[in-house]
């Protein structure tokens, strides 16, 4: 044997240490959210994220790294959550967001291709429990050809070369820590070729590109915010084509000269 056995009494006594220690960390999954994340110790919101973590894996297909960021990022998300559903519990918003969009009834009427609506929708999966920032920004990068079908040249060249230099596989975006809210302006190429109101609310260096524009497709700008305020991170050139989103930002950089 490699070590010597302790005594009954001794080996009961340890087991009886470990097992109160144990009890005294915890937490019901069925208790309302808000109470239990704001009252969570730090290993307590360390057993809340792993849980989450597994209830996506095993229900929806999300698995991601269980990490000290990850688990920041996630116990986030849900706190925004919780806070926009009073008295829901931490079983019922996690299991809400590990449902397919199909399969929730207030899904059942989808947004319209390329509507306000749909572009809302799209980004919203950033304030959801366990979002994964790296992909839902990588599924809106943009192919050369994308960027070439929006802007003529000399403007497309410039910008796919710009474009291309600084997006890659670790490229990914998302709101801060305290944003819970989101703020969408829509329009199309067209409005802001016609220079209509809209394009006031638009970046200012959309007035130089507007003869670029080759065709005419629904185009957002947002932020994401703090409930209640107007500043927050801004982005622009979420442009709807070919049956999907993709970002194409700040075009006027790439201006030539």
């Amino acid at each position: 044997m490699l070590c010597k056995i302790a005594g009954t009494g001794a080996v009961l006594g340890l087991m009886a240490g470990l097992m109160g220690a144990a009890q005294a960390e915890g937490f019901d999954p069925r208790a309302d959210c808000a109470t239990l994340l704001g009252n969570a110790t730090p290993a307590e919101q360390v057993m809340i994220a792993a849980w989450t973590f597994g209830y996506l894996a095993a229900t929806a297909d999300n698995i991601r790294p269980v990490e000290t960021r990850n688990n920041a990022v996630l116990l986030g998300n849900i706190a925004k959550v919780c806070q926009a559903n009073a008295g829901a519990s931490l079983l019922d918003i996690v299991a809400a967001n590990s449902k397919p969009a199909a399969a929730s009834p207030a899904a059942s009427a989808a947004p319209a291709p390329g509507s306000e609506a749909e572009a809302r929708a799209l980004l919203m999966q950033y304030y959801a429990p366990g979002a994964d920032y790296l992909a839902l920004t990588q599924a809106l990068l943009p192919t050369e050809a994308e960027v070439r079908t929006v802007y003529a040249d000399p403007l497309g060249s410039a910008l796919w070369r710009d474009l291309s230099s600084q997006i890659g596989p670790g490229t990914a975006f998302g709101p801060k820590p305290d944003h819970n809210d989101l703020i969408v302006v829509y329009a199309t190429t067209r409005a802001l070729a016609e220079k209509r109101p809209v394009l006031n609310e638009f970046p200012g260096g959309y007035k130089d590109v507007l003869q670029y524009f080759k065709v005419d497709v629904p185009i957002v700008r947002f932020k994401f915010v703090t409930r209640g305020d107007t500043l927050g991170l801004a982005f622009d050139g979420l442009i709807y084509l070919n049956g999907r989103w993709v970002i194409m930002p700040k075009p006027w950089r790439s201006l030539p000269g």
